[in-house]
This record gives C-alpha cells, sequence and structure tokens, in this order.
C-alpha cells in the first residue's frame, strides 16, 4: 500500500506540492509511491519534478511502480508521465513491458508498444510482431507504429506482411510506419493498396521514397484526381521524394511536366505555395516550373526564403522569364532577404537596371543582416553584370566569414564568364591593400607565376590566417602552373611555423609543387619530417602530401606511422591512405594498422586492403565487417560485395543474419546480391 501524502503534498496550492515532491528522494524507496501518485498531479511542474525523481529510483522498483499506471483506469497525466519515466529508465523497462503485450488490459497493451517504440531496442521486434497478429485493433496499429520507430530486417519484413491482410487500418498504420523507415514496399503492391480508398493516401506517401517508375507513375495519376486531398498528397509526396539527397531528380521533373498539363494539378499546386509542409511547397515548385505562369513569380520568389526550396523556387522563377520579372517588379522590397535576392536577381537578369543597385546595396550594407548580405554577393555573382566587381571585392577582407567566403565564389564565378571578367576579377584581387584573406584565395585559383612574389610576402605575413591562406594559394597556383621549387622554398619555413594550419597549408602546398616531375627531393624530406610533428593534422597533411607527390623513398616512414595503433588517428589514417596512393600498402602493415582503436583508421585499411587482391586481404576485410563500429562493418561489406568472389557468400550471408545496424545490413544484403549476379 501507497504511503499517505503529506499534508503539503495534498494541498491544493500548486506551489506547495511542488517543494514537497523537491523534498522527496527518489533514491529513497518509501518516498517512490509518493513520487508515482504526484504523477498524476494536475500541475506540469509537480509532474516534472517527480518524473526526475522516479528516474533516480532503483530501476526495477521503478519500472514494477510506473507499469500499473498505463492502464485504462489511471489518470491521463499520470500515464504520458509514467510512459516518459520508463522511457528515460532504458533497457530495464524492456522485460516487463514486453509481458504487457500479452497480459493485462487492451489499454495497457496499446501503451506498452507504444513505449517499445520509444525505446527503440531491436529486442522488442518479436513481441510487437506477435502483437500485430494477436492484438486489438489500436494495439496492432501501436504495434506498427512502435515497429517503425525500431525499424531493422525483422521489423520491415513484419510490416511488410501486415499489408496484406483484411485489416485496412493495421495496413494504413503499417504503411506510415514503412514510410518513416523510408523502406516502401514495391511499386506493385503501392499501386495494390491504393485501389482501397482508405489507403490511397497512405500508399501515396510512401511512394515519396521509392525510385520505381511505376510509383512515380502513381503519383502522377493522383495528381490528376477529381478529390483535392488526393492531389494534395500526390503534390507532397513528389515534394518529398524530390527533397531526398537521394532523389531520381530527372525522374521526378519528368513526373512534374506531364502532371502540370493537368489544370487541376495545376491549381493546387498554386494553391499549395503557402502550404505548411515542406514537402507540399516543393511539389507545388515543381509543377508551377513547367506551367511556366508568370503570375506566379511573387509567390516562386517568396518560396526561396526557405533554404531548402531555394533551389527550386530559382528553377521555377526562371521558367517564368520576362514575363515573371515584370509580374516581379515592385514587389521585391516586401520579400524576405533570401527571396529579395532571388526576385532581384531574376529582375537584373532580364533587364531591370535598378535590380543591380539593390543587390549592391544589399551586399554593402553595414547595417544589413548577414544572410541579407550573402544572399545579395551570390545573387550578384550569378547575375554576372561586371558592375558588381567593386562591390565584390570591397567584401574580401570581411571580418565575417560567410559573407566573405559568398564574396570569393559570386567572384569566381564572374571570373568563369568571360575572359575580359576573368582579368577583371583577377585585378581587383590582386589591388586589395593590404593583402587580404580572399584576395589569396582568388590569386590561387585565377592568378599566374607573376604573383608569387605577392604570395611569397603573404607567407611572411605578421598574421598568421594570412600566412595560412598565402600557402593554400601557392598550393592552388602550383596545382594549374609550372612553379620551380626554388621559387617557393618559403615553404619549407612555413613547415616549422608556430601555427599548426600554416605548417598543415604548407604541407599540402609542398606535395604539389613536389608532385609536378617527381621533383624537389629537399621539399619531400622536409615532408617526411613533419611526420612526427605533434600536432596530428599536421602530420595528417604531410602524411598526404606525401602520397600525392609520389614519395616512394619515404614509405618505410609512413608505414612505421601507419603501424602504430598509439599514433593520433588523423596522421594514422593519412599514412596508411598515403601508401594506398603509393601502391605500397603492404599486408603486414595494414593488419596492424586494422588494430587502432579508432574507426577512421581501419576504414582507410579497409579501403586500402580492397585493392588487394591476395586471400589475406580477403581475410582482412572479413574480419573487418564484424568490427564493432557499424560503419566500419558497413564500409567492409561494400568492399566484400565488389570482389566479385562466389566464395564469400557463405560468409555474408551469415554476418547479415547477425548483423543489427539497418546500414550496415542493407550493406551486406546489397554485397551478396551483387554477388549472386556474378554466379
Amino acid at each position: 500500500m501507497s504511503e499517505p501524502l503529506s499534508p503539503a503534498a495534498a494541498s491544493s496550492d500548486d506551489e506547495l506540492r511542488y517543494r514537497a515532491v523537491l523534498a522527496l528522494d527518489g533514491r529513497d524507496p518509501a518516498a517512490l509511491p509518493g513520487l508515482v501518485a504526484h504523477l498524476a498531479d494536475p500541475s506540469w511542474r509537480v509532474r516534472s519534478a517527480a518524473l526526475d525523481a522516479i528516474v533516480l529510483a532503483d530501476a526495477l522498483a521503478a519500472v514494477d511502480a510506473l507499469v500499473p499506471a498505463l492502464g485504462a483506469e489511471a489518470d491521463p497525466n499520470a500515464r504520458g508521465a509514467a510512459a516518459e519515466a520508463l522511457v528515460r529508465l532504458g533497457a530495464a523497462a524492456l522485460p516487463p513491458l514486453l509481458a504487457s503485450l500479452s497480459a493485462g488490459s487492451p489499454e495497457l497493451r496499446t501503451a506498452a508498444a507504444e513505449i517499445l517504440g520509444d525505446l527503440g531496442d531491436l529486442a522488442a521486434v518479436p513481441g510487437l510482431a506477435r502483437q500485430l497478429l494477436e492484438g486489438d485493433g489500436n494495439g496492432r496499429s501501436a504495434a506498427a507504429e512502435a515497429l517503425g520507430k525500431i525499424g531493422g530486417p525483422a521489423a520491415l519484413e513484419r510490416l511488410t506482411l501486415a499489408l496484406d491482410g483484411g485489416d485496412e487500418t493495421l495496413a494504413a498504420a503499417a504503411l506510415a510506419a514503412l514510410e518513416r523507415l523510408r523502406a516502401p514496399p514495391s511499386a506493385a503492391t503501392l499501386e495494390r493498396l491504393a485501389q482501397r480508398p482508405a489507403l490511397l493516401r497512405p500508399a501515396l506517401r510512401a511512394a515519396a521514397f521509392s525510385d520505381e517508375p511505376r510509383a512515380l507513375e502513381l503519383l502522377v495519376r493522383a495528381l490528376e484526381s477529381p478529390s483535392r486531398a488526393t492531389r494534395e498528397v500526390a503534390l507532397l509526396s513528389l515534394g518529398t521524394a524530390r527533397l531526398r539527397p537521394d532523389a531520381p531528380a530527372a525522374a521526378l521533373e519528368e513526373a512534374a511536366r506531364r502532371a502540370a498539363s493537368e489544370r487541376l494539378a495545376r491549381e493546387t499546386a498554386a494553391g499549395a505555395l503557402e502550404g505548411e509542409e515542406l514537402g507540399l511547397r516543393a511539389g507545388a515548385l515543381m509543377l508551377l516550373r513547367w506551367s511556366a505562369e508568370a503570375r506566379h513569380a511573387p509567390a516562386l520568389a517568396a518560396a526561396g526564403a526557405d533554404e531548402a526550396l531555394r533551389a527550386l523556387a530559382a528553377e521555377a522563377l526562371t521558367a517564368s522569364g520576362s514575363e515573371g520579372a515584370q509580374a516581379l517588379a515592385g514587389t521585391a522590397g516586401d520579400l524576405a532577404p533570401a527571396a529579395r535576392a532571388l526576385a532581384l536577381e531574376h529582375l537584373a537578369r532580364h533587364g531591370h537596371l535598378g535590380a543591380v543597385a539593390e543587390l549592391v546595396s544589399a551586399a554593402t550594407a553595414p547595417d544589413g543582416s548577414e544572410r541579407s548580405r550573402v544572399e545579395a554577393l551570390a545573387a550578384l555573382g550569378r547575375v554576372g553584370q561586371g558592375g558588381a566587381i567593386g562591390p565584390l571585392a570591397a567584401c574580401l577582407d570581411h571580418p565575417d566569414a560567410a559573407v566573405l567566403g559568398s564574396a570569393v565564389a559570386a567572384l569566381a564565378e564572374l571570373a568563369a564568364a568571360s575572359a575580359r571578367s576573368g582579368a577583371e576579377v583577377l585585378s581587383a584581387a590582386r589591388a586589395v591593400d593590404p593583402p587580404a584573406v580572399g584576395g589569396y584565395r582568388l590569386v590561387g585559383r585565377l592568378g599566374g607565376p607573376e604573383d608569387l612574389p605577392a604570395l611569397r610576402d603573404g607567407l611572411r605575413s605578421p598574421r598568421a590566417g594570412l600566412r595560412v591562406e598565402a600557402a593554400r594559394a601557392l598550393s592552388g597556383l602550383a596545382a594549374r602552373c609550372a612553379v620551380e621549387p626554388q621559387a617557393v622554398t618559403g615553404l619549407l619555413h612555413a613547415l616549422g611555423d608556430p601555427d599548426a594550419a600554416v605548417r598543415a597549408s604548407a604541407a599540402q602546398a609542398v606535395g604539389v609543387v613536389a608532385g609536378k616531375g617527381r621533383g624537389w627531393p629537399e621539399g619531400r624530406r622536409a615532408l617526411a619530417e613533419r611526420l612526427e610533428d605533434g600536432e596530428p593534422l599536421v602530420a595528417a597533411a604531410a602524411a598526404l602530401a606525401l602520397g600525392a607527390c609520389g614519395a616512394s623513398e619515404h614509405a618505410r616512414a609512413l608505414a612505421a606511422v601507419a603501424g602504430d595503433v598509439e599514433a593520433q588517428a588523423p596522421a594514422a589514417a593519412a599514412a596508411v591512405h598515403a601508401l594506398a596512393a603509393l601502391g605500397m600498402a603492404e599486408l603486414s602493415v595494414l593488419a596492424r594498422a586494422a588494430r587502432h582503436p579508432d574507426p577512421e583508421v581501419v576504414k582507410e585499411v579497409v579501403l586500402a586492403a580492397a585493392a588487394k587482391r591476395e586471400p589475406a586481404a580477403t581475410e582482412l576485410l572479413l574480419e573487418a565487417a564484424r568490427h564493432p563500429r557499424w560503419d566500419v562493418r558497413r564500409t567492409a561489406a561494400r568492399t566484400l560485395g565488389a570482389r566479385g568472389d562466389g566464395a564469400l557468400l557463405g560468409p555474408l550471408r551469415r554476418l547479415a543474419a547477425a548483423e543489427l545496424d539497418p546500414l550496415a545490413s542493407e550493406a551486406l544484403r546489397q554485397a551478396i546480391r551483387a554477388l549472386e549476379a556474378r554466379l
């Protein structure tokens, strides 16, 4: 029986109850019943304080006290707080929650499934899979949602099977779970499910993550539907698919082009531009690009205020042409900074002379925000107006890194427009006095041997940042032009600079110069000496430079770093990479490097071993496929699949059966499919 609450704890005064809970120590077993009782308190402050105290209690005792608070008879506040506490208690909550899936009230089973999903433990998958078959309607849907949160091969299999029953509520929940996991069923299955009205929209949403052409066809047909709600879901899915990092952009744009021929689809897109969901607005921009209706130009520009949509908005705005520019005239001042820059850029491209002046003003306004300046600078570069060079050059030593970087990028884009523009940009960069960070960056990209004296002076600058940029500019210049080692001996002095960033940049530059004609032994020896630099990033830069310039005579020094399990990780990883670049990564060295505790080093070992055909290299890769880190296992799986050795099928299948990480598991399955295809 619970201990009676103290007078303060039972008070009608929120503050008194809050203080009473704060006085309870969750580590005291006697306090636990009172704390659990306070999870039903009407005040969120009191509930939160009780929850914070409960998670300090003995985990098993706390779980036993909390699970009953999930039942139908419990107070709603208590159920929510108890669920949060169980999630925070973690693994200790797993056994009683799994037991609750097959016992207790339907409400308790549903709550247990929801919490198991939030815990995200793969051990819960079998129990949740059983609930898909045995639970009531709410419990089955909750189990599907939980499996969608946990993921893994077994969860995917069970969710896919759940689509085939007659329970449409469960099928909708399973589709939503597969959508969450970005692992939709086949396009044929989506088409079949879409024939059922209750499952049409869930099937359309899941289609956003399918790469099959038939899934895109399903979305195009839905955009012709007489139902506005159906068209909006299809538009949302089309936009969501386009925003994926791995989106099949060309196929999606072709689908949007076809859909844009339908009047209802165009009307839906026009109305969706101001929608709340990002995917919906993305889909709208895709269709409106192909409809090319000038009247939408102000709304298209306004959509560009969102960084995720800016490229799509720019494409749609460009398609609106000069008529779109006419519709934009006079509206730019009402837009957010990024959208205003997009609108002004479009106006400038179509001959509106005042637009360039406005962009220049926004780019150089001392009281403007960083974002407005950056967007204006980028727009000036894309417009390609020669009058923009001066204002942009004035930002080459701007203290704000974002503004500086945008000015350099814009000037580089202007320089690429024509030989005349390139000469004007280079002249402006050289004329900056005193020398500026951005000026050195442009000289490195665009300059020639005549700039060597200025860059040598930069290596002696009292500003470490300028010394770094001068070394980087020398690296860029040497990569494009013939540079004699005697013209850049200052780089050898820079290898001993007090600033580590200068030393690292100088090492890269020495490697570039030494790589031309396999010359400059003195520079290569200096790089080998830097392998012992106390700053790991400098040692790593020296190792990479030795590999890039073909310094095979220093392979032994690189091997000593690569095979040292106590070496700093950046240096060891770079040394392995350099040996591979030289074609001198011996298996004995790789085997030692594979024991390094840092996974980045081991991944470099995997990539180096992949180039070797010896059985020992295969064993090294198989060992990496059992590494504790998922990303190492995934890298190893990919390389094993590329070996084309059918004898690896057995080991890979065993590894796949035991793999718990979804990304590593997928890599193993891909490797198995690649090998099976060769048989």
